[in-house]
């Protein structure tokens, strides 16, 4: 008896053994499947792989003399303007952006650190238009027309009245009324504090260096801390909402009759937008009004020559010294900086990325590009400089999934001395049907060589993995989401003559067409975890057979020899 425990016993510890053994194998094998459904295609020579993209490394980028290795570097001060000098002004920090590309026209101790005062409203206002829909309700709690201090800016609205989101960011943006923008904070955070942290998160977003804010309002006695780059950011992000422009431009507004109060009339608070003060090519604006340490801060859209800039000042003198220092950076601004037209920017820095956005004919229908750049955007350089002198890169990032119609695959970077002028959006339009991540990688990094390294138009070539091929674009004659199979060509063979052909559909090469032969359409995971499996078996099955067949059969058969005896 005591045997058969001992034998029981050794069995028991060895079938365990053999679990935790097929467990592991199972699980390896496992991951080692999703790894390889994970593996990125092989990146031509010339292309530095980055997380899920790749960025392109070409002779238009810029290298610096003093760089003994000859690398690519871009300087890295976030608010340095692209041309030195400017302006003397009394306002302790300043900066004037071009809207669409970001590019710093002027600064002026822009990342330092100071009260942003009731130009907190325009972050607000952002969250506002990006989380609530315009005829949703604000219903105002006690915290908001009580729990706002008493240094602040009111336009008469009382507890439990009712307004709408639109009425709202009128009251806000024009007259800056702080118990809407108190309002505002409970109705998209929740708690007021949870709106807080969404405000920072934001900023960040926005590539913000230097804010902790703490307050929806900006005023009645918030510590709260931001600086002029921050808020210039916010201030561009904001153009892309016209709603924004219409009302920033209002000089009035009248508040409909609400459940407890009469209709009323606001203001408008900036002197510019209200004709109070006079500059012809202001268009939009919010004042900010007096901090503390009673400076003055003021934020104004303005346009000229298809230009449009927004200044941040941030700790004037006084209110009229706020806008006198705006005119004089937006006049240098616009005296020295012109917009260029992103179309004619490429036809002139494209040299080494003609069929980057000209043509290509894995990504063309016969009838319009599939994939093209953001032709709205806007390159900004000093009136004198030369456009062939611009740098660029390609900054290329997919999406996890591809939408129908405009999907933004990566961002084209202009550069000029070093100083980030513009950028464009790189735009896949899918037409009909979703395209998986893995079709798009098969044509994507070949899209990106330049003809100079195709040996078919005398150019060096690429090294690359004989084995890999670009796959050929077999038309679908009609819209199915099922993609079809399609032969492979050698990198050496691509030429630049035009196919006019229906919406194509790329394919990888395969040692098997998809769909075809045993396990054909499974995927690469899916028979990894099959493999697995079998694994498993293979190693837990003769152990089950020896506890509940072997070992039971020799022990009926010593019984049967024991009675004998």
């Amino acid at each position: 008896m005591k045997r058969f425990r001992h034998n029981r016993t050794t069995v028991s510890l060895l079938t365990a053994v053999l679990l935790l053994i097929g467990t592991a194998v199972f699980g390896m094998v496992s991951v080692l499947g999703t790894a390889s459904a994970a593996v990125n295609l092989p990146v031509p020579a010339g292309f530095a792989s980055e997380g899920s993209g790749l960025t392109g490394l070409s002779s238009l980028q810029r290298r610096d003399e003093g760089d003994p290795e000859g690398g690519t570097t871009v300087k890295t001060g976030v608010a340095d303007p692209v041309l030195e000098g400017g302006p003397q002004i009394g306002a302790k920090q300043a900066i004037v952006m071009e809207v669409g590309s970001g590019a710093v026209l002027y600064s002026k101790n822009a990342t330092e650190s100071c009260s942003p005062m009731s130009l907190t409203k325009l972050l607000t206002a952002l969250l506002a238009l990006e989380n609530l829909s315009t005829s949703d309700n604000l219903t105002f709690s006690y915290q908001a027309i009580h729990g706002i201090g008493t240094s602040v800016t009111r336009v008469g609205i009382v507890e439990n009245e009712r307004i709408t989101v639109l009425d709202g960011l009128y009251a806000m943006l024009i007259a800056s009324a702080d118990e809407v923008a108190y309002a505002f904070g409970e109705k998209i955070g929740g708690k007021i504090k949870d709106f807080y942290t969404m405000m920072n998160s934001r900023v960040k977003d926005l590539g913000g260096i230097n804010s902790d804010f703490s307050s929806a309002t900006g005023t009645g006695g918030s510590k709260q801390t931001s600086c002029a780059y921050d808020l210039g950011l916010v201030a561009c992000e904001l153009t892309h909402f016209p709603l924004f422009y219409k009302i920033a431009s209002s000089s009035w507004y009248e508040i409909p009759v609400t459940n407890l109060k009469e209709s009323r009339v606001l203001a408008q608070t900036h002197a510019f937008i209200r004709k109070t003060k006079k500059y012809e090519y202001a268009l939009a604006g919010k004042s900010g009004g007096q901090a503390a340490d009673k400076t003055y801060s003021l934020c104004t859209y303005a346009e000229r020559e298809g230009m449009t800039v927004v200044a941040i000042v941030l700790g004037a003198a006084n209110s009229d010294a706020s806008y006198d220092d705006t005119v004089s950076i937006i006049n240098y601004a616009f005296e020295n900086y012109k917009a260029h037209a992103m179309k004619e920017i490429e036809n002139t820095v494209n040299e080494d990325y003609s069929g980057l956005f000209d043509y290509c004919p894995m990504f063309t229908d016969g009838t319009k590009d599939l994939v093209y750049i953001d032709r709205n955007s806007t390159v900004v350089l000093p009136r004198n400089a030369d456009p062939s002198t611009l740098t660029k890169s390609v900054e290329y990032k997919l999406p996890s999934e591809y939408v129908h119609g405009e999907n933004i695959i990566g961002r084209v970077v202009y550069q000029y001395h070093g100083h980030r002028v513009g950028n464009a959006g790189i735009i896949y339009y899918n037409q009909e049907y979703p395209m998986s991540q893995e079709e798009f990688d098969a044509v994507w990094p070949f899209f990106l060589i330049p003809p100079s390294m195709i040996p078919s138009l005398g150019g060096t070539g690429v090294n690359i993995d004989n084995s890999y091929l670009i796959p050929s674009i077999t038309p679908t004659p009609e819209a199915t989401p099922t993609p079809r199979g399609g032969t492979g060509t050698p990198i050496g063979e691509l030429t630049p003559t035009p196919v006019p052909t229906p919406l194509p559909t790329p394919q990888i090469r395969t040692e098997r067409e998809p769909g075809t032969g045993f396990l054909g359409s499974w995927s690469i995971r899916a028979k990894a975890r099959l493999l697995g499996a079998a694994i498993f078996a293979a190693l837990f099955l003769p152990c089950v057979i020896v506890i509940f067949v072997v070992i039971p059969r020799k022990r009926r058969k010593k019984n049967r020899v024991t009675k004998r005896l």
